[in-house]
């Protein structure tokens, strides 16, 4: 191994490298792209993301152009009951956590002397809409001073009643609800409250900032069942539910494809020392056409995972190309023993392994840490005897310069 050759590898190595950066800048930019175009499409199509309902109000006055809103109570008390159907639905290189929710709440409230008007603000585009006074339907009509709001008017007897409200929505990602009218951070009058969710997924999450349960939410048929309940205010909480999510394809192949050069710096490592060891001796060539077997893992990938669904899958055949074109080609330079036991396995360590690690959230960057630092101890073990100035010496033509003969001393 000549220094010159040793310079060639690494020029190579810095070259496919530049071609790996440019292709992950490339997935991020069409990932971001897509995350803008086609989240405005799902919105449009199912609807928005972060759905966030309020606890309703009654306001003093018979008519909303009479009446002050800055005058409103909470309710005396709230029951509310959601029910969530989880869907995943795929776009380009995304995936969207898109929900249906079936909500019903049933409040108490106590209507002012002056007369009232019970307030509810509803998210956006929501069906099937529904109030009911004390068991029977009532109509509605929306505010005039305030979006997606509808006002009830309530009897003038100064006595409690309970209105149920009842509606589908559709969203994505998460979905949260306020006990309080406004978000002033004011505390509410609202003395009891419950708040039941059902789900028809198992892995349920709440939104950072957000509430936990009064208990841990327990299994129920085909998903889980959480359970908030408060006797006292606590209006300064929201409950928030995060929607599980699959992992997107763009920006896993994006990191895959920054985090390459690492991976093939080990392998070069690990071939570098066994053809030291086994006294193979390869080409600059031999390591180009090996980057390239590697890039060609990665390129596929990005162009693969827009026609697989499936991620995994796309993942496993792009490795067993580049597997494929790597040890065909070391089988032909050194033979079928070398390019399986000694190729193969470093790239289905190195590759594969190191780049299947970025689906383990959380453990990718542990995972390569610790197939970094057991490279470190074999390399360590297997080449501590090796004399480099020997291995690096100067050659001629190929061969090893003989040493000087031992000057002739003159008698």
């Amino acid at each position: 191994m000549s220094t010159l050759r040793l310079f060639a590898i690494i020029f190579i190595f810095g070259a496919v490298s530049l071609a790996w950066m440019i292709l992950g800048g490339t997935l991020e930019y069409r990932t971001a792209k897509l995350s803008d175009d086609l989240g405005q499409k799902v919105d449009a199509l199912w609807g928005p993301s972060g759905l966030m309902q309020s606890s309703p109000c009654v306001v003093v006055g018979n008519d909303e152009q009479q009446i002050k809103f800055e005058r409103y109570d909470d309710p005396l008390a709230g029951d509310v009951k959601v029910d969530f159907v989880h869907h995943d639905r795929y776009k380009g290189l995304l995936w969207f956590s898109t929900y249906t929710v079936r909500f019903t709440g049933s409040y108490l409230v106590k209507v002012p002397a002056e007369g009232g008007l019970f307030m509810f603000c509803l998210p956006v585009e929501v069906e099937n809409i529904t109030f009911t006074l004390d068991g029977q339907t009532v109509g509605s009509a929306y505010s005039q001073k305030f979006p997606n709001t509808l006002l009830v008017k309530l009897p003038d007897d100064a006595a409690e009643h309970t209105v149920m409200v009842s509606y589908e929505a559709r969203g994505r990602d998460s979905w949260g609800y306020k006990t309080v009218w406004d978000s002033t951070g004011r505390i509410g009058g609202m003395k009891k409250f419950t708040l039941t969710a059902t789900t028809n997924f198992s892995a349920i999450d709440y939104l950072d900032g957000s509430v936990s349960p009064t208990k841990p939410a327990q299994p129920c048929k085909g998903g889980m069942r959480a359970f908030w309940q408060y006797d006292t205010n606590r209006t300064e909480k929201w409950i928030g539910i995060e929607m599980p999510s699959r992992q997107n394809a763009g920006p896993i192949a994006a990191r895959m494809s920054f985090f390459a050069p690492v991976s093939l710096f080990f392998f070069i490592t690990v071939l570098f020392t066994v053809v030291v060891l086994k006294k193979i001796p390869l080409h600059p060539m031999h390591y180009l056409f090996i980057a390239a077997g590697f890039f060609a893992f990665h390129i596929l990938m990005a162009y693969l995972v827009d026609v697989v669904e499936n991620i995994h899958v796309a993942f496993w055949i792009c490795s067993a190309v580049s597997v494929f074109l790597v040890v065909s080609y070391m089988r032909l330079v050194a033979g079928m023993k070398f390019a399986v036991i000694y190729v193969g396995l470093a790239q289905l360590v190195y590759l594969v392994g190191f780049s299947y690690a970025f689906f383990w959230r959380g453990w990718t960057g542990l995972t390569v840490v610790i197939g970094a630092i057991a490279t470190l101890f074999v390399l360590m073990q297997a080449t501590g005897k090796v004399k480099w100035s020997e291995v690096f010496k100067k050659r001629n033509n190929g061969a090893a310069v003989p040493p000087s003969p031992p000057p002739v001393r003159l008698p």
